[in-house]
């Protein structure tokens, strides 16, 4: 996470993981602002630089409101943003939200900062350094720093020369954009750099350079006639730094504050005069925060993120989270090997019982409360309380006989698997499938096959021939399929044209199983098969078929007629007809005895 102090110590910037600026007053001990850009989480910011910028006020304000604030002291610090999509943000502390936005019109990423002036801020976009003229709210320049990408970038006080960071570091000449030295010494890309002049009247400046892989510092002499090749001093420390402060002293000697990886900082004593130290310099003294862990011989860390001086003896730290950063001033007295502070570590924090503050509220209960539980969900009626507690639903529920046949079963049965197996044909699942196919329950087969829709007859026929093509239980378990199927929708399957080939598949299978077996049970199975069709076809009404010729015989109910009255069918009626308009007379005619017979079983001929 990128983090810098301001240049007067008084504020605290970090960028979160989640993309967010947050802001600290150091003095104070507060939490003051937070920012969260629109596009934080398309273009997240990637780094940050505290300016001065009354450059970013000259075009907006009256002069009436600018002395105004000049009379009440508002220092107008603004925070300037990188981001990865090639923009500059410029956040007001004071208006507490944007003053503007610069583009870049490239999509490099900006990974670095630095700036001297309120007019000019200088930043590495991938392998381009990048001039924002801040007055203008635009991209001055831009000219290209090699094939590597830069992590870091440091302008001098006198804003002549540059200094760019990858796995070299290149100081650059800034009118005429030519590269004056070229610092090698880390096995890692740079990722912090450090201004250092001991005296402001020295020829000699410095600059100390920090990796991301090796854990030192080293430090080069930026003087012309000085070969840059090997560092001037080494500083050793356990860790990768994170975090550096350094504060050079009246007479000369430097004092460095690095914050490492692992939360602790290690300080530095080194007089810098021009003169190469042989052996790397290891630190004065180490300084960790713990907590007590309320256990005995044991503490816990407490992480430091961040050291700056605000004297030679007077150290401001910020330990804590992300979340939760607290900032305290530490006097630097003694010099130990080690010094450890004991601090209360914020998270843990607990007020004592005495002085706990609470905003619940215990209710007032009686005798007479009646308790809902997971055994009793019921409402409390209206009625008194008796003590004993009802039933619940669930209970009842399970107490109830499902099946009056079967008593014992708790549990209700379905008698179809329609809609399972409808899933299954549509989403084609093996379990699915398998799951419903395997029931030996026939009623339940009929039942399902009886309610799936005839679109789905043709995939389940396609399933049932994969099963009785497999071994002994899949072969049985589709022949019972497919025995019901075709009974119970042969009409459809009759109708289909491609009858041969739909049912090819399935009678090679059965053939092939059938090839083993004797002629006596391929007939009893073709008998039984079609015993099963004719018991299924429904039964015709007898009253459908009307007799050719009925006979009442009313003389023999009441005696007082004697005629005899015929009724035949109306086919049968037309022929008669028919045959007394060609001749009734016809002596060749004769009439069957038999139709003329009486009931009585007299041969008499019945008179018309």
């Amino acid at each position: 996470m990128a983090c810098q102090f301001s240049k007067d110590g008084k504020y605290f910037a970090q960028i979160t993981s989640e993309g967010k600026l947050k802001v600290w007053n150091t003095l104070s001990n507060t939490f003051e602002q937070e920012f969260t850009p629109d596009f934080h989480l398309t273009s997240p910011c990637t780094c940050l630089h505290f300016i001065s910028s009354e450059a970013a006020s000259k075009q907006s304000g009256s002069p009436r409101k600018k002395k105004r604030k000049e009379s009440l002291g508002e220092s107008n610090t603004c925070v300037a943003l990188g981001t990865s999509n090639g923009r500059l943000l410029l956040y007001s502390l004071v208006k507490g939200d944007l003053e503007y936005i610069v583009d870049s019109a490239t999509s490099q990423s900006v990974n670095c900062l630095s700036s001297i002036t309120n007019e000019f801020v200088y930043s590495g976009a991938d392998t381009h350094v990048i001039v924002w003229n801040l007055s203008k709210r635009n991209v001055s320049s831009k000219w290209n720093a090699g094939n590597d990408k830069i992590y870091a970038i440091l302008l001098t006080p006198l804003g002549d020369k540059l200094l760019t960071a990858s796995k070299s570091i290149k100081l650059w000449d800034v009118k005429s954009k030519e590269v004056l030295k070229t610092f090698t010494g880390h096995s890692s890309p740079v990722t912090m750099l450090e201004y250092i002049n001991p005296r402001s009247d020295a020829a000699d400046a410095y600059v100390v350079s920090g990796s991301k892989g090796d854990r030192l510092l080293s430090c080069w002499n930026l003087n012309d006639s000085v070969d840059g090749k090997n560092a001037v001093a080494s500083f050793l420390m356990e860790d990768i730094v994170n975090n550096l402060s350094i504060f050079v002293d009246h007479d000369g000697s430097s004092r460095m504050a690095a914050t490492v990886r692992s939360g602790v900082v290690h300080i530095y004593h080194h007089t810098l005069n021009g003169k190469k130290s042989n052996k790397p310099i290891k630190p004065k003294t180490t300084i960790q925060i713990v907590s007590d862990s309320g256990t005995k011989d044991a503490v816990n860390p407490i992480y430091i993120t961040a050291a700056a001086y605000r004297s030679a003896e007077t150290l401001c730290i910020c330990y804590g989270s992300a979340v939760v950063q607290t900032f305290e001033d530490i006097t630097i007295s003694s010099y130990k090997k080690v010094q450890c502070l004991l601090r209360e570590d914020i998270h843990k924090k607990t007020v004592s019982k005495e002085n706990q503050v609470t905003k619940v509220r215990t209710p007032v209960v009686g005798n007479d409360v009646h308790y809902l539980t997971t055994q009793t969900s019921s409402a409390p009626s209206k009625r008194k309380n008796d003590g004993q507690q009802e039933v619940p639903m669930e209970k009842r529920l399970e107490n109830l006989m499902v099946n009056e046949e079967d008593s014992s079963s708790k549990v209700p049965k379905a008698n179809n698997a329609a809609q399972l197996l409808i899933q299954g044909l549509h989403s084609k699942d093996k379990n699915i499938l398998r799951t419903v196919l395997f029931k030996k329950d026939e009623q339940l087969i009929k039942n399902t096959i009886k309610r799936i829709p005839l679109s789905l007859i043709t995939p389940l026929f396609e399933e049932l021939t994969k099963l009785i093509q497999g071994k002994t239980l899949s072969r049985q378990v589709g022949l019972t399929w497919l025995k019901n199927l075709i009974l119970i929708h042969s009409g459809l399957l009759l109708s289909n044209p491609d009858l041969s080939s739909f049912f090819g598949e399935a009678l090679g299978s059965i053939e092939a199983g059938l090839a083993l077996q004797s002629p006596r049970n391929k007939l009893m199975g073709r008998l039984e098969l079609l015993i099963a069709q004719i018991n299924h076809t429904p039964q015709q009404d007898s009253h459908d078929n009307e007799a050719l010729l009925v006979f009442n015989d009313k003389a023999s109910s009441d005696s007082e007629n004697e005629g005899m009255e015929f009724e035949a069918h109306s086919s049968s009626e037309n022929e008669w007809e028919e045959e007394d308009s060609e001749g009734g007379d016809n002596e060749n005619e004769k009439v069957d005895e038999s139709d003329y017979e009486n009931d009585d079983g007299s041969d008499e001929p019945m008179s018309s």
